[in-house]
């Protein structure tokens, strides 16, 4: 814990630094923008900690001296590559995801097409001796006029892992492994449009995302094998207003289309106290009513920072 704790202050601490060289910048265009954050999610008795960094070069700068600065990237599209790197502090792991992807936008600057790849690993633990799991997928969009795009997303994640079923604090693991596999693939549906109404600006998204999920579990001693499959569509709509250029405030909720009744709400606010750096806060709850009578719920609260050069 002290470890990746410090680990995760040296990041954010860097893309903070950077983020704040780039208060001697007076031109009104960037090309990078550089983020780090730190969350905790918590259900019931049990918490974890994660910190995430993220970096995007865009190759034409962007001018953002029209429209709120958290908008400038989607006001000014231009042709994009970024990187990302994940970690979470776990009770058994500690599982940590690196993500790169990329965005081409056609010389007409209506049609872009993007792709992107992800890696998940993990340190082995008695609990789970092995982990391993990649997702990629690929994307195409439109803009239907300057301030509306519609994209249609295809995706594929893929997770292996073998689990422990007995532990020795002596020997380790000492019991059979039960390996288990599982493919999801997904299609997203996405449009946002982005309105000004006298001197208040506003965003409005929505998404339909439908998921088809396949799990293999084996045991050789005693020998089983179980299969299973699901598929379940999930809505999200979400409204961000911009009372000045510097402050956004928003509100999402989702809520999947199944015979569980669940549903996740979430509110954040992002403030570039100065012109090239902001600071985010988010706050995020999903309930789940499981049984009759039966309730439980996981909240989930980050801070992220985010410096423009």
């Amino acid at each position: 814990m002290s470890s990746l704790s410090s680990s995760a202050s040296r990041l954010i601490g860097t893309v903070v630094a950077a983020a704040c060289a780039a208060f001697a910048a007076q031109a009104e265009e960037f090309s990078w923008q550089l983020s780090g954050g730190m969350s905790r999610a918590e259900v019931g008795d049990f918490s974890r900690d994660s910190w995430a960094v993220d970096g995007t070069y865009y190759v034409k700068p962007i001018d953002d001296s029209a429209g709120p600065y958290e908008l400038a990237s989607f006001l000014n599209p231009t042709t994009r590559v970024s990187a990302a790197a994940s970690k979470v502090d776990a009770d058994f792991n500690d599982p940590a995801a690196y993500t790169l992807s990329g965005a081409f936008v056609l010389p007409s600057e209506k049609w872009y097409v993007g792709a992107n790849y992800s890696k998940s690993i993990s340190d082995d633990t008695a609990y789970i001796p092995d982990f391993d799991g990649k997702g990629y997928g690929v994307s195409a969009g439109r803009y239907l006029g300057p301030n509306t795009t519609l994209e249609l997303g295809l995706g594929r994640s893929e997770a292996r892992a073998s689990l422990c079923t007995a532990v020795s604090s002596a020997t380790g693991c000492f019991g059979p492994l039960i390996d288990t596999e599982t493919t999801t693939d997904s299609v997203d549906l996405e449009v946002l449009h982005v309105r000004r109404f006298r001197s208040l600006t506003y965003s409005l998204q929505g998404r339909v995302s439908e998921l088809d999920s396949q799990s293999e579990t084996r045991s050789s001693s005693p020998p089983f094998l179980s299969e299973n499959a699901y598929s379940r569509r999930v809505y999200s709509v979400a409204t961000e207003l911009f009372p000045t250029e510097r402050l956004g405030v928003r509100i999402g909720y989702s809520q999947p289309d199944s015979d569980v009744d669940i549903d996740s709400y979430d509110v954040g606010a992002t403030w570039f106290f100065k012109p090239r750096v902001a600071v985010q806060f988010t706050l995020s709850r999903t309930n789940l009513d499981a049984a009759p009578g039966v309730t439980s719920h996981s909240e989930n609260a980050g801070i992220r920072f985010l410096g423009r050069l």
